[in-house]
């Protein structure tokens, strides 16, 4: 069967599966968080590896209470996935970085430093384990989080959009807020910490199911790179 044979064979029976998991009011522009989640739920129950083009937005709120001065970082980059906790995001600018975790050891590589941070618990990488949970979990948001639409964002015109807050009370994030399209694609997904910061990605190009090298989940130190040690 070629290529493109199989991709509309897979559209159809996409197709099928939303249509007998969603309910008929589905169709209709408004669309309820639980629809939402049940789409998500029936697009990614059968994928275990993930890849795309990523756009950060890294917003840190006014501090100052009487200028309300705000910070915002931009950086590009290539997020991949694989089931159940592995992660890597390699960024291209403002300057060349490498996060990669096998689920259990997470590095963040600084090139320009010589300089790579050690995390051996996932738990105190910030923000990581709540993002690992969330894209091993797109197919029982229903079950781990409490569900509500996402609020409109001007850079999200046409998409829709989830808030979820976990269930389980993640110590570092207070929600996240994850978009997809019509065919229930992700397209985004955003995470909102305790402390107010806000961490925004925007996806292009996304892949389901490609091959992925087991070794991009495993970091190597180079040669000449101080290794430091994070613990908390």
């Amino acid at each position: 069967m070629t290529s493109a044979r199989l991709h509309g064979t897979r559209s159809t029976l996409l197709a099928l599966t939303l249509a007998l998991t969603l309910p008929a009011a589905a169709a209709a522009e408004n669309w309820s968080p639980e629809q939402v989640a049940a789409g998500l739920a029936a697009r990614y129950r059968q994928v275990d590896t993930q890849a795309a083009a990523y756009r950060r937005v890294a917003a840190t709120p006014a501090t100052d209470p009487l200028f309300k001065s705000s910070s915002q970082q931009v950086a590009t980059g290539v997020l991949y996935w694989s089931r159940p906790d592995r992660l890597r995001l390699d960024q291209n600018t403002p300057r060349p970085e490498l996060m990669v975790t096998d689920g259990t050891t997470v590095w963040w590589h600084l090139p320009a430093e010589k300089l790579v941070y050690r995390y051996r618990d996932v738990n105190v990488a910030g923000e990581l384990k709540p993002l690992l949970s969330f894209l091993g979990g797109l197919d029982t948001l229903i079950r781990d989080y409490d569900l509500a639409p996402a609020p409109a964002d001007q850079a999200r015109l046409g998409q829709r959009g989830l808030r979820l807050t976990p269930k389980s009370g993640e110590a570092t994030v207070n929600h996240l807020n994850v978009w997809c399209d019509e065919s229930f694609s992700l397209t985004g997904f955003g995470l909102t910490a305790v402390t107010g910061e806000t961490t925004d990605f925007f996806l292009s190009g996304f892949q389901e199911n490609p091959e992925l090298d087991p070794e991009l989940f495993t970091f190597r130190v180079p040669r000449g790179t101080e290794v430091v040690e994070e613990e908390h």
